[in-house]
């Protein structure tokens, strides 16, 4: 479950950054991390080409992810951060705010079934450029550390109405800290599977994918173990059976197909 939460979490932060320069940063810096982790002086991180089976999501709407990031008990100064969120089967969509005023604005479209990302990018003066990638699986390996074994996520008996859907109380704990959920059990949806095409924590990945829930968290908080730090989650806006179209469009935008570049696939 905290897998499931740092890895929206990551996302929600590092989508409106997504250029060509800081790709290739990206790329860089985990080129680094993997020989890091074969040293085993740290955290291994691999990228390579999403190869994975298409699976269908199974479901179709959209949301607003609302992140609050609290340090030593105070929210940060660029929080909360905001991501809207839009899927059908095949493909998903997500729309940073963009912080600062700059008047751009970004998407990233991932084509779930032909396998190709698209970082849509609308700068202040309303010039939309775009560039047509691969899409990549970022992997991750602690080294340093053991299996986690001390995760526990409890399913409870409480509830409560959370924007018209009833929604269940869930705990979870490790030795990094514990927090809780409040899980939509009437919407049929697990974004994590979608998320986990992108990135994933290969170690424990198995075991935060059959976590014992089925549903959209509406609601989740974490707490550092160092009862300093907190994360606090909100689904807003939330539509189920609809979407709009528009968040997956490229029409418009001036595409650069980087599919084939070395850097970014085979």
């Amino acid at each position: 479950m905290r897998t499931l939460i740092l890895l929206s979490l990551s996302l929600s932060i590092t989508a409106p950054q997504a250029s060509a320069q800081s790709l290739e940063e990206m790329m860089k810096k985990a080129m680094e991390g993997q020989q890091q982790g074969a040293n085993g002086t740290g955290t291994g991180v691999t990228v390579e080409e999403n190869t994975a089976p298409f699976v269908p999501l199974g479901f179709t709407g959209s949301y607003r992810m609302e992140v609050h990031q609290f340090r030593n008990g105070v929210e940060e100064k660029e929080s909360p951060t905001n991501v809207r969120m839009a899927f059908t089967d095949d493909r998903m969509a997500m729309a940073p705010e963009m912080t600062g005023k700059t008047g751009g604005s970004m998407r990233m479209v991932h084509d779930l079934k032909n396998k190709y990302t698209y970082t849509l990018t609308t700068d202040e003066k309303g010039k939309r450029t775009g560039m047509k990638m691969k899409m990549m699986k970022v992997k991750v390996d602690d080294v340093n550390k053991e299996d986690d074994e001390g995760s526990k996520v409890i399913r409870t008996d409480e509830m409560k109405v959370i924007d018209g859907h009833p929604c269940r109380k869930y705990t979870y704990s490790d030795e990094g800290g514990s927090g809780e959920a409040w899980i939509a059990e009437d919407v049929s949806f697990n974004p994590s599977k979608a998320l986990a095409s992108m990135m994933v924590d290969s170690r424990r990945s198995e075991q935060w994918q059959q976590a014992p829930f089925a549903g959209l968290m509406m609601e989740t908080t974490w707490k550092d173990a160092n009862g300093k730090d907190s994360t606090v989650m909100y689904t807003k806006d939330l539509v189920v059976g609809k979407v709009d179209e528009a968040l997956f469009s490229t029409a418009g935008y001036e595409m650069m197909d980087m599919s084939n570049y070395p850097m970014f696939g085979k």
